[in-house]
């Protein structure tokens, strides 16, 4: 694979967040050698520290983590609340379709049931973060419209003005 930062690209960054450290390092090896850029975090806490102070793309989170902290679900939801141009994918080994719908509800983008496969996990990630790209791209659409609309607005009196003198001489 070529590396994203050789063609002016930043390469896209991806927090993970769980609080077994063999699971972190497994998650971040796989999306490292698929030439993501990762930290990691073992709480909810830690997370939201990083969060709060550096800039990602996507959050992965496991939904059980201690309780003393933020479990996955606070987690999830203080984090679509203050972050909401982040996708969150929540790899976890809770297999209650009930639960896997409350976090779609609370705004995950995916439920990834561990044990996963490599591609399930890179499937889940580039879905998310092309999810992202089209979201920012509309946003970035909508705002060069709106910033159009204005200047032609502004604009319309002063042609209208004109076409009065031109059709009174």
């Amino acid at each position: 694979m070529t590396d994203p930062s050789q063609n002016g690209v930043r390469a896209e960054r991806v927090l993970v967040v769980d609080d077994e450290e063999a699971i972190r390092k497994i998650i971040v090896s796989i999306l490292v050698a698929a030439d993501y850029e990762c930290r990691e975090a073992a709480s909810g806490l830690e997370a939201l520290s990083l969060l709060s102070g550096d800039t990602f793309d996507l959050v992965l989170y496991d939904l059980m983590m201690p309780l003393h902290n933020f479990d996955g679900i606070g987690l999830l939801e203080r984090t679509t609340k203050q972050y909401p141009d982040i996708p969150v994918v929540i790899v976890t080994a809770v297999h209650d379709v009930s639960i896997a719908l409350a976090t779609m509800r609370n705004g995950a983008f995916d439920y990834l049931t561990k044990p996963f496969e490599r591609a399930q996990l890179l499937n889940a990630v580039g879905r998310a973060l092309e999810n992202r790209r089209l979201k920012l791209e509309h946003q970035a659409y909508v705002s060069s419209l709106e910033a159009q609309v204005a200047t032609l607005t502004e604009e319309l009196p002063v042609r209208k003005s004109s076409r009065r003198f031109c059709n009174s001489l």
